[in-house]
């Protein structure tokens, strides 16, 4: 298998070196912890080649991305697009964005006469140990698509360096001082989100002349989150009356930054923004000239979705794959690169939904 069909928008944003070195501290900030058990952490640019055997297995997969995971969504199409390539079937069955949806799919594709079973992206190894247990006994490998799952292989975010190029990118824009303030996803809804704010809040913490607002709470998957967003940010904005009061917003996931925006633009307020996560909405508001959204960064999903699939017949297939955890690449761009990205992006979600549909996606 190749990339060049998937490639695009890491190769139209992501610095090689900076890649690297991103991928290096990814390993770093996860090597002490994988390696007290028996898994290893794989930086970015060093997943391994896997090539098909010929052996025919079938591979589930639930379906469980709502609206706003455009994201994740990609992330499925590699995963049926390499599975065909790599001459597999893929079993699918549709849920919600949820936990229990999520493992409620699992359980169903069980009894499918799946191979090789494909856990993600909510439920963390602890909440589907029992799931990776039961698929065990039927003989069904399982891999994790961006968690850790139980004694499986598994391709993950890179959390921690998300985190730090946002950082970074933060606090040389406002020169180490100023208040920001963050929002996502509801605490505990989906776990990186709730990393990276920990993370942005350690940086901060350290810059005597910056301050850090108590998290603006968010909104979960399964609501409007546009309008959500909007309303939390007018509570916030409301609440801290002063112009002078809030100098940026980081918004991890990116219906609540569309949110945001629209939010200053009501109160007629001035704020630098700040994105995780590419759409073709948000990227849309992002190119317009009047826009107060000056960064993203973004998890590649398609090139996720493309190495968990990998994964996934190779496992089906009888060959050698440890069980090790392998970080896909960090993307990241400024507002001149928006209108750029979202052709790119457009292009690769049409695909998706065109291939998708034939599994009820």
């Amino acid at each position: 298998m190749t990339e060049t069909n998937i490639a695009d928008e890491s190769a139209a944003v992501d610095n090689p070196a900076r890649r690297r070195l991103l991928a290096g501290l990814a390993v770093g900030a996860g090597t002490a912890a994988l390696l007290a058990g028996t898994r290893k952490a794989v930086a970015a640019d060093d997943f391994p080649k896997i090539t098909s055997n010929g052996k025919k297995i079938k591979v589930g997969l639930g379906l469980n991305y709502g609206p706003f995971n455009q994201p994740w969504r990609r992330g499925c199409w590699q995963i049926a697009k390499t599975v065909q390539d790599m001459g597999c079937e893929l079993v699918t069955v549709r849920g919600e964005p949820s936990k229990q949806s999520e493992q409620d799919s699992a359980r169903q594709l069980l009894d499918r006469g799946i191979d090789v079973l494909i856990l993600g992206i909510y439920s963390g190894e602890s909440e589907t140990a029992y799931i990776v247990d039961q698929a065990n006994q039927k003989g069904i490998k399982t891999v994790g698509f961006m968690v850790n799952a139980k004694n499986s292989p598994a391709v993950l975010e890179d959390t921690w360096g998300t985190a730090a190029v946002m950082g970074n990118w933060i606090q040389n824009r406002l020169q180490r001082q100023g208040t920001i303030v963050q929002t996502a996803e509801d605490k505990g809804f989906y776990a990186p989100f709730d990393m990276e704010v920990d993370m942005l809040s350690l940086m901060t913490s350290y810059q005597p002349r910056m301050k850090m607002l108590p998290f603006m709470t968010g909104s979960v998957s399964t609501t409007d989150e546009i309008s959500k967003g909007r309303d939390n940010c007018l509570s916030l904005l409301q609440a801290n009356p002063d112009p002078n009061s809030l100098q940026l917003i980081t918004s991890w996931w990116w219906p609540l930054t569309i949110g945001a925006v629209q939010a200053l633009k009501q109160m007629n307020r001035t704020a630098i923004v700040t994105n995780h996560y590419f759409s073709d909405q948000f990227l849309q508001v992002m190119a317009a000239p009047d826009t107060p959204i000056e960064f993203s960064t973004d998890v590649p999903y398609h090139i996720a979705g493309d190495r968990v699939g990998q994964l996934a017949v190779a496992l089906g297939q009888g060959q050698n794959v440890p069980n090790d955890s392998y970080f896909t690449p960090i993307s990241f761009i400024e507002k001149s690169q928006a209108a750029s990205m979202q052709g790119n992006l457009k292009s690769m979600d049409q695909q998706a939904i065109a291939l998708l549909k034939q599994y009820g996606g």
